[in-house]
């Protein structure tokens, strides 16, 4: 590979790990209180969505990122009402979450491309470096700096200390004054806005358009990613950038024709690498002590 070629494949690298930080920093965030929510898939695709769909036909890209940030908080806030406030089982509230969000933004696509010759094109973001594929955008910047603020907030402010003891044990958290459920709550918003920029980001940042069902596993992968990266915020992004790579080495390998495989073996790299990672790195890994179990504020 020559110098530029390098040059183009950490920048498409970055933009392409873009989705993965949003939606891994929100999972990890929201796992670090104790709530295990596995409707990130969902959360992405109502955020690609409506992010599409608001910048195509307002014609800003600006609105359709607000559009998408509103639209998967309230995908979040509704997980959070039947597995923090109701208590019922997360797995199964995230699962159908998934499945709904699946139903309805195909529901929603195929009726607003109805009549249409051609799939309708949004407004993609500015590129601030690059043009193309391999720019680099204002939502890969964006992912890029909320990574040493994560730290920041889980380490070094009381907030942080909070959110830790709530995902450790909440009896002792709320025996000190924090309001688990409200602190969960709130957590799981914030982690489906999270989700609303990583489906923008894939919408109009790495796309121009929207197609039914294109997280193609995103929101799974950034579980994985929590889990290599140890639940800490540089270990997702080394985990998200090394997901991201293969994506970028699959797409690679496929226009180029270097490698004589069958399309599906290609295309399922990244997806094998997530195996792999849970299986080595996942092993030796320990999440907070209170994950997935419900809790009644005394």
């Amino acid at each position: 590979m020559t110098g530029g070629q390098i040059v183009s494949a950490l920048a498409q690298t970055l933009t392409y790990a873009s989705p993965l930080l949003f939606a891994g920093l929100g999972e990890l965030l929201s796992e670090r209180v104790g709530v295990l929510n596995i409707g990130l898939e969902g959360q992405l695709l109502v955020g690609a969505f409506t992010a599409a769909y608001v910048s195509a036909i307002s014609g800003s890209p600006s609105l359709g990122l607000m559009a998408a940030v509103v639209g998967s908080a309230a995908t979040g806030g509704l997980f959070a009402l039947f597995g923090v406030v109701m208590r019922r089982d997360q797995v199964i509230v995230g699962t159908t979450i998934n499945f709904l969000a699946l139903g309805l933004t195909g529901m929603l696509y195929r009726a607003w491309t109805t009549g249409q010759a051609t799939a309708p094109i949004t407004i993609p973001l500015p590129r601030l470096i690059g043009s193309g594929a391999t720019s680099i955008n204002a939502l890969t910047i964006a992912a890029l700096v909320l990574i040493p603020l994560a730290h920041l907030l889980l380490f070094r402010t009381r907030m942080g200390v909070a959110l830790r003891a709530t995902g450790e044990a909440p009896s002792a958290a709320a025996a000190a004054g924090i309001s688990v459920t409200r602190l969960r709550v709130g957590v799981s918003v914030v982690n489906g806005a999270l989700c609303g920029l990583g489906g923008a980001a894939l919408a109009i940042g790495i796309n121009s358009t929207f197609a039914e069902g294109m997280t193609g596993g995103r929101g799974f992968i950034a579980l994985a990613v929590v889990v290599f990266g140890r639940w800490m915020p540089f270990g997702v992004l080394g985990a998200a950038l090394l997901f991201a790579g293969a994506d970028v080495l699959q797409s690679r390998l496929q226009a180029s024709g270097a490698l004589s495989l069958p399309y599906p073996i290609i295309l399922a790299i990244p997806y094998v690498l997530t195996l792999a990672a849970l299986a080595i790195r996942g092993a030796r890994s320990r999440a907070p002590a209170a994950l997935g179990r419900a809790f009644e504020q005394g």
